[in-house]
């Protein structure tokens, strides 16, 4: 699991004169992860590698902390039972990493190279999300409602400088190889498209009032680009649709009409599936035919903000 991040408070940035509509921003801290893998399908990885079919021959490890996430967003109240509400974040900065995995050795279960890349940074981070609710029971102190929406992610880092080992004919992990720092090693960027169905509640307990929602979708398919910079090599995958799950929980406690201190939490996990792959070699400007579940990928998020939100 992705570990917490820790957002600001959501700030009304304006409000229609019957508060039907309001408009907000913040800025706040996130952590993000992806992960990215090549399977050997039918054949092996290597002509002296795995050949079980299966056997994963990469595994990439992409994350960030402590990114600087802005956020603007509105909630449309369109009668009584309807609303829409909608949100966008952009990402930038933070702490990046990644391990880069491979099993290439037949004698061998455990990775037979690995190289670190701690000097990985965020390019960009961009998760939109609209969502159309109803409510369907309601009264004084609880609520509760359902919806449909439709959420979008782009993600991407580049791997700069770093530092491994490398198994050879000879030995096994036997090679040190290194790139420069600031030297572009490798870049990696997805785009998941997702829809989903919402049930989310609300319950007031005088001056305290305690909220959540639980979602869950479908991707339809992550798509990425891998980029290996120093072999001349681009890699297409094509994930296939993957379930998708969301959760947000939120505990408000009201310190004026018009302000409160809240604690909330959210979480969402795009579920790893397989896909078509399709590798360009960008030097000789060639396109090799696609291959059929050699590709495979996930994302993952999870998120604490507290602060102070208020209307106006």
């Amino acid at each position: 699991m992705a570990t917490p991040s820790f957002a600001a408070a959501d700030d009304v940035l304006f409000s229609s004169d019957d508060g039907n509509l309001i408009v907000f921003g913040g800025i706040g801290l996130a952590n993000i992860k992806a992960q990215e893998f090549v399977y050997p399908s039918a054949g092996a990885c290597t002509e002296s590698g795995w050949v079980s079919k299966g056997h994963k021959c990469s595994q990439l490890n992409w994350e960030s902390k402590g990114v600087t996430l802005f956020t603007l967003g509105f909630d449309a109240q369109i009668d009584d039972d309807w609303s829409l509400n909608g949100s966008i974040n952009f990402g930038t900065g933070g702490n990046g990493h990644m391990v880069d995995f491979d099993w290439l050795s037949r004698g061998h279960d455990d990775w037979s190279d690995r190289t670190i890349h701690p000097g990985t940074e965020l390019d960009h981070y961009v998760d939109g999300a609209v969502e159309l609710d109803r409510i369907i029971y309601g009264s004084e102190t609880s609520s509760f409602a359902v919806g449909a929406g439709f959420r979008y992610t782009d993600v991407k880092w580049t791997a700069y400088g770093g530092s491994g080992l490398y198994s050879s004919e000879d030995g096994f992990r036997n090679s040190p190889v290194a790139w420069a720092d600031g030297e572009r090693a490798i870049s990696y960027r997805q785009k998941i498209p997702v829809g989903f169905v919402s049930l989310s509640g609300e319950r007031v307990l005088g001056d305290l009032t305690i909220s959540g929602g639980i979602q869950g979708g479908l991707s339809f398919g992550i798509k990425d680009i891998d980029d290996h910079w120093s072999r001349d090599l681009r890699y297409h995958d094509d994930m296939d649709p993957a379930p998708t799950i969301g959760a947000t929980v939120a505990v408000n406690y009201a310190l004026t009409p018009g302000a409160s201190l809240y604690l909330s939490g959210s979480f969402e996990r795009v579920f790893h599936k397989p896909g078509d792959m399709q590798i360009d070699d960008t030097a000789e400007g060639t396109r090799y035919p696609p291959t059929k579940d050699e590709a495979g990928a996930n994302f993952e998020s999870m998120s604490i903000s507290f602060g102070l939100k208020g209307s106006f």
